[in-house]
């Protein structure tokens, strides 16, 4: 008899519960589907996580990309035209042609490139910016500091003047692998997105891959929903 590793056995269950209707697999984009990239214009999509993702469109009811990309930005690198893009962390969403934007994320595009300008400011007063990369997705920003002189250092300065532009111009800042990201107050997160998801699609399974901080927001949602409903769950 074949011995049977633990990832097999994770597959034979998510195959399981995917076979049920309805069913949903959701997954993040860059360090799930892409190799996490020195630079978010670097990230691609492993070719492999591509055939796979537009098979299962045929086979799965919902099939989507809930990413803090800009969900155009996630479209043209998935390449994936049937898939459902969730983009900015749950800010808007593309399927079937229509694209829908939160009411929160309108608000933020007003001051996030003068929240984004005065952070760099104040990095430039204490630290080197070399090799720090300001975002600006619209709906949301992000600061890329993994190619700085000093990672460690410049992460250290970033967090506190983050938190203090932030608190200045109504946003709200969360941390991931060597990025800060600057979100609207308003409680939209990929958690809010999948519960929205599951309740739009009328879905009995969902499962959700990530691999990151901010992809803790959904784990957590799905463990709710577990917990107060027949709905089943995987991340």
């Amino acid at each position: 008899m074949a011995d049977v590793t633990p990832v097999d056995q994770v597959v034979e269950h998510l195959v399981n519960l995917l076979e049920k209707r309805r069913a949903g697999l959701f997954t993040d984009f860059d360090g799930t589907l892409s190799p996490l990239a020195p630079t978010p214009d670097a990230a691609t999509i492993e070719p492999s996580a591509a055939i796979a993702l537009g098979e299962l469109t045929a086979h799965i009811d919902v099939v989507g990309i809930v990413t803090g990309r800009a969900a155009e930005d996630a479209r043209v690198r998935a390449g994936i035209p049937d898939l459902l893009y969730v983009g900015n962390h749950g800010l808007e969403w593309m399927h079937q042609g229509q694209h829908t934007i939160h009411p929160a994320g309108i608000a933020t595009e007003r001051v996030l490139g003068p929240a984004l300008s005065a952070i760099r400011q104040r990095l430039e007063q204490v630290a080197s910016p070399e090799g720090v990369i300001f975002e600006d997705k619209r709906l949301s920003g992000s600061i890329h500091y993994r190619l700085s002189e000093d990672p460690l250092a410049v992460g250290s300065q970033l967090a506190s003047i983050t938190d203090e532009v932030a608190q200045e111009y109504g946003l709200r800042v969360s941390a991931g692998k060597m990025v800060f990201e600057l979100r609207p107050l308003a409680e939209v997160n990929k958690g809010t997105a999948l519960e929205m998801l599951i309740t739009q699609h009328h879905l009995d399974v969902a499962v959700f891959f990530g691999d990151d901080m901010t992809d803790v927001d959904g784990f957590l949602a799905l463990g709710r929903i577990a917990r107060q409903s027949d709905t089943r769950v995987c991340s």
